[in-house]
């Protein structure tokens, strides 16, 4: 008995030693189970705070004139109609075009020039390149509105006032500063020795740039001319500032035209705000594998 009585004291000890460590392991998941449920209902507020002016948008849309008067702009519609949009698009169609012909030379402009000076700022080495670099990315910084009475003059100068040409080389040049800072990070990642080896094996700069980094960084490439094509097709001012005839305007500046001088029309605004939306939410879809992927690139190494 007195054996038996000895040793219990020990064995409980040893009982309790084992079952703390396995106590604490079983708090962990709890606490990662919290954590992941708080990240869980702080995407869904953020998420519901950006969809309500959009859900708010869309019923505007769906209303008259006469019902925003009387019930205010968040009243649920008395009716729905559709009216506006059957309105509104074929009022666009002229813009879209506009904005379409404007954007998409804006974004190679912008992609490509960024590219070719990304890739000197990278790879070679000669006096100035740091000043080079930082005055390009400063030049993004300056606010718009400081550039516009330079800008109109100079695009006035050229004779490329009310006409594309203009609004690519405005928006594309403006938009080279963010290129080239996003591009050199890219082309900085990228091993010399590929480049030293392409250069032993008789290959030019160019061949390099088209072969090796372009291939290379791809993903960094839709990642930035996803950015650029919703900047530049959002932008309101420059289409107001270099534009006088209605065909050229883009899509933000066109529907301004649904604002009247004593009224504003707002089921016409708001149908044409959504239809001005949806070829950015259609291009995001598009390429949202290269994008997220463009996002992550060199992220996790090993």
């Amino acid at each position: 008995m007195s054996n038996d009585l000895s040793t219990t004291p020990l064995d409980v000890s040893a009982t309790q030693a084992l079952v703390a460590p396995t106590s604490r392991r079983h708090r962990t998941p709890s606490r990662h189970r919290f954590l992941d449920s708080a990240t869980s209902v702080t995407v869904i507020l953020i998420a519901i705070l950006f969809a309500i002016p959009i859900v708010g948008t869309f019923l505007i849309s769906l209303r008259t004139q006469e019902d925003i008067a009387q019930n205010g702009p968040w009243a649920l519609p008395e009716s729905f109609s559709f009216d506006a949009y059957t309105f509104a698009f074929p009022e666009l169609i002229p813009n879209f075009f506009a904005s379409f012909v404007t954007t998409i030379p804006a974004v190679i402009v912008a992609c490509l020039v960024g590219a070719l000076a990304a890739y000197a700022i990278s790879q070679f080495r000669f006096p100035g390149r740091k000043l080079i670099f930082l005055l390009l990315i400063a030049g993004g910084f300056i606010p718009i509105h400081v550039q516009l009475i330079p800008v109109f003059g100079i695009i006035n100068a050229l004779g490329l006032y009310d006409t594309y040409l203009g609004l690519i080389l405005v928006h594309g040049m403006r938009n080279l500063g963010i290129s080239v800072l996003i591009l050199t990070n890219f082309f900085n990642a990228v091993p010399r020795d590929l480049r030293n080896a392409a250069l032993i094996d008789g290959a030019n700069e160019m061949q390099i740039f088209g072969r090796i980094f372009i291939p290379l960084t791809r993903p960094a490439f839709a990642a930035l001319s996803i950015f650029l094509f919703t900047w530049v097709w959002n932008d309101l001012l420059w289409g107001l500032v270099l534009t006088q005839s209605d065909n050229m305007k883009p899509i933000t500046a066109g529907i301004i035209a649904f604002q009247g001088e004593y009224q504003v029309d707002w089921p016409l605004v708001a149908a044409g705000s959504l239809l001005a939306t949806l070829p950015t939410i259609i291009v995001f879809l598009v390429f949202q594998r290269h994008f997220i992927k463009g996002l992550t690139m060199g992220s996790v190494k090993g």
